[in-house]
């Protein structure tokens, strides 16, 4: 499973997560395939990511990607750019594991 953008959804995508709304009434079940229809209508809802089946581009844990993020940046030191790389990229692994 793995949660992707909105804008990187197509058609044929299946749905691992059923969505719901604020009510917790079911809008989309999960098991569900995604059509250019839904798309649309998903792109009218307030959602900015959902989760869609299917291997994650990667088959490490969380745990161990996050690790891996601090030992490549370990040399860097303290410059502030290389701080801000590292930071976007350890929230969109944050994102994907949801």
């Amino acid at each position: 499973m793995q949660r992707i953008p909105l804008s990187e959804l197509k058609a044929g995508m299946v749905v691992a997560k059923s969505i719901t709304n604020e009510s917790g009434m079911v809008l989309l079940s999960k098991g569900t395939a995604l059509t250019d229809s839904l798309i649309a209508r998903l792109e009218r809802m307030d959602l900015s990511h959902i989760s869609i089946e299917g291997a994650s581009s990667s088959d490490k844990s969380k745990a161990e990607l996050l690790s891996e993020l601090d030992h490549r940046f370990e040399k860097t030191g303290k410059e502030p750019y290389m701080d801000v790389i590292k930071g976007v990229i350890k929230v969109r692994i944050e994102e994907v594991y949801q």
